[in-house]
């Protein structure tokens, strides 16, 4: 019985090996492109979208196995206006099948040409990569780092990515013009790649540990980019617990550029705009939350610190920042109202050079830059900046507590508040970019301003101080500032309470040459200021003078005229009257115009006006020829009732910033002054 058994077991195991001989010279001689219908019916089924590969199909079986394929297309959702997901040129790509037994999954080369990848979401949150099978599939996409493939070395040539988020109208484009990665189980991982970022140049390097450590769940993760993209830099170093994610500890960001504004269409956050910056701190990543905290570095002139936080999560992007400047230098805030910071005087020159500026745009000072209402609707913010000191050398300005919000198009400051002359000035202002035009709202208010130090280190400063209060109310539509400022309708004033003033700036003030004289021979003493007021009411872009009155104790100054904020010019004619006699007080109107930029006064005794060399070559004469006629004594320079003054405009203050004024007239006259009230 036993010598029967051996020979069928021999012819058992001659027609399995024969069997087995058979399978694989089949398979190996298998021409598979006669196996594609069953490929792609099978992905097609498993996603529900149309899956082709309209080239050779080419699978070359070993330990090493090649699989080649070549004009794959993939269908992109039945909502896109785009026919397809995904298109490859050629897929070469090869499987270790023997590390399979250890539990990786090995490529030891990938090569793709020809990618063209589009993503996008509709307006209702759907995604094109989110598939809809007939029956569920597991994601090919590792969902975390123990599910990392091995690519020992990977190539791309010739990829387009491109992003669309409907809901935010948010768009990524990337174009890869070559890219190379490689790394081994114990080696580190490395990858180099260089191509256009949202119609930028770009380079990115990538440095990270070997694959056995990215895939372990247990050790954090050592990683270093570095990307360029125009002239915006950023570096990321440091140890991530969830490389996937961006998650980790003790990273540290490095980003430095020309203008923070052009940082909107890299990570769609809005920010004004800025001479070059370089910043450094934390990045911390939860969830839909990134935090930049800790940072610290430079702005233009100005150092900046602090913390920026941005919750994804949302329709748009949700910013909350808490910045801080131990010394801001003014001229980097240009950017908050529509300017372009101050350069570099070569790069201004060349400017200069290439466009030469109109003669009707070298008097203007309000920016005509148009606001860019994609951004402002493009994510929400609620943002402080405090300034400790500020460098401003032709503005007695201090400090700044700014807090400003956007919600929904609506950027609000809550107020932009400015330590001014040794008071405050308070910015409440709402620019409504939901609508178009835009509609703003501009209330600014300036509580006990030093009348001193608008003065500047003039020896007519030394004599001088007194409470300045006033406020400015206005409201226009525009798509930049000039346009704003054309269209502007609402009132202002500004109020000058009881204090002092130089006599010599005083007399220079009312051309009384005598009396000037005088007051440089025994010195400039204060004289009383018993009040000011300047009261104006606009519509669409036209200030008219409803009161202009300065009064101290020997002079009394009136005027009436216009600001045109269209065509940024001033017309204001004032006449200082003084309360007492003197033969070489020359009483002649004096206009004060030009455009804002440019302000000039000269006497124009009969208002011929003084805008060309004849006119005020004729007003010296005519000044000159009436001095003998002048009447100096016909009681014109009376004190004004203060109370009376001020109090009506103090009626309408509902912002409460008139400062305090005089309450009796024999104490204005003796020079004794009120203090003004805290606020």
């Amino acid at each position: 019985m036993a010598k029967r058994k051996h020979p069928v077991l021999m012819w058992t195991g001659i027609v399995f090996a024969a069997i087995t001989i058979s399978a694989v010279v089949i398979v190996a001689t298998l021409d598979w492109n006669r196996a594609k219908p069953y490929i792609v019916s099978a992905v097609s089924k498993a996603t529900g979208r149309k899956f082709a590969i309209d080239g050779d199909l080419n699978v070359n079986l070993g330990w090493i196995t090649r699989v080649r394929a070549s004009q794959i297309r993939f269908e992109n959702a039945s909502w896109s206006k785009h026919p397809q997901m995904a298109e490859i040129g050629l897929l070469d790509a090869q499987i270790d099948l023997r590390k399979i037994f250890n539990w990786r999954f090995v490529l030891p080369a990938v090569n793709l040409s020809q990618v063209r990848l589009f993503l996008e979401k509709n307006a209702d949150g759907a995604a094109n990569w989110e598939f809809g099978p007939a029956t569920p599939v597991t994601p090919s996409v590792p969902q975390n780092r123990t599910q990392v493939p091995v690519v020992e070395k990977l190539t791309i040539d010739d990829g387009v990515i491109q992003f669309i988020n409907y809901q935010t109208n948010a768009q990524l484009d990337l174009k890869l013009d070559q890219a190379e990665a490689g790394g081994f189980w114990e080696q580190p991982v490395m990858l180099k790649a260089r191509g256009i970022y949202q119609k930028l140049p770009m380079t990115l390097s990538l440095d990270g540990g070997s694959y056995q450590n990215l895939r372990s769940s247990k050790e954090p993760y050592p990683l270093q980019i570095n990307l360029t993209a125009g002239k915006t830099k950023a570096k990321i170093d440091g140890n991530l617990t969830e490389p996937l994610a961006m998650k980790g500890e003790n990273v540290t960001l490095d980003i430095q550029g020309d203008d923070m504004a052009n940082l909107f269409p890299l990570i769609r956050l809005v920010f004004p705009s800025t001479p070059p910056y370089r910043l450094k701190g934390r990045l911390v990543h939860e969830g839909n939350v990134w935090t930049f905290s800790k940072f610290s570095g430079q702005v233009g002139g100005s150092d900046l610190s602090g913390e920026i936080r941005v919750d994804t999560g949302g329709a748009r992007n949700a910013m909350k920042a808490d910045l801080v400047s131990n010394l801001l230098d003014f001229k980097d805030l240009q950017g908050f109202i529509g300017g372009k910071p101050g350069k570099d005087k070569n790069e201004t020159a060349q400017v200069e050079q290439k466009k030469p500026a109109s003669a009707d745009e070298s008097d203007r000072i309000f920016p005509d830059e148009h606001y860019d209402l994609e951004r402002l609707n493009a994510m929400d913010a609620d943002v402080r900046l405090r300034a400790k000191r500020i460098l401003a050398p032709n503005l007695p300005i201090d400090n700044l507590d700014d807090k400003l919000t956007l919600n929904n198009g609506v950027l609000k400051f809550t107020p932009a508040t400015f330590g001014v002359a040794n008071g405050r000035l308070e910015i409440y202002s709402t620019f409504d970019a939901s609508k178009q035009p835009p509609k703003v709202k501009i209330d600014a208010r300036l509580r006990n301003l030093d009348l001193k130090r608008f003065l500047g280190q003039s020896s007519f400063a030394q004599k001088t101080f007194g409470p300045i209060g006033g406020r400015v109310n206005l409201a226009g539509t525009g798509n930049s500032f000039r346009e704003l400022m054309a269209t502007a309708s609402g009132n202002t004033f500004i109020a000058v309470g009881s204090g002092e003033i130089s006599n010599l700036l005083v007399r220079l003030a009312g051309l009384n040459v005598a009396r000037a004289l005088g007051v440089v021979i025994r010195g400039d003493q204060p004289i009383p200021v018993r009040c000011g007021l300047l009261d104006l009411e606009g519509n669409n872009g036209l200030m008219d003078v409803k009161t202009l009155v300065f009064d101290t104790g020997n002079t009394v100054i009136s005027g009436q005229g216009n600001i045109d904020l269209r065509d940024e010019k001033v017309n204001i004619v004032v006449l200082p009257v003084p309360k007492d006699f003197s033969p070489f007080s020359l009483r002649s109107y004096i206009r004060v115009n030009g455009h804002l930029k440019n302000i000039s006064a000269f006497p124009d005794p009969v208002k011929i006006g003084t805008e060309s060399f004849f006119q005020k070559a004729i007003n010296v004469v005519l000044m000159l020829a009436s001095s003998p006629f002048q009447p100096r004594d016909l009681g014109l320079g009376r004190d004004i009732d203060c109370n009376a003054l001020l109090a009506k405009v103090e009626m309408n203050d509902s912002a409460r910033v008139v400062p305090n004024y005089v309450q009796n007239t024999e104490g204005a006259k003796t020079g004794t002054t009120n203090e003004a009230p805290k606020s």
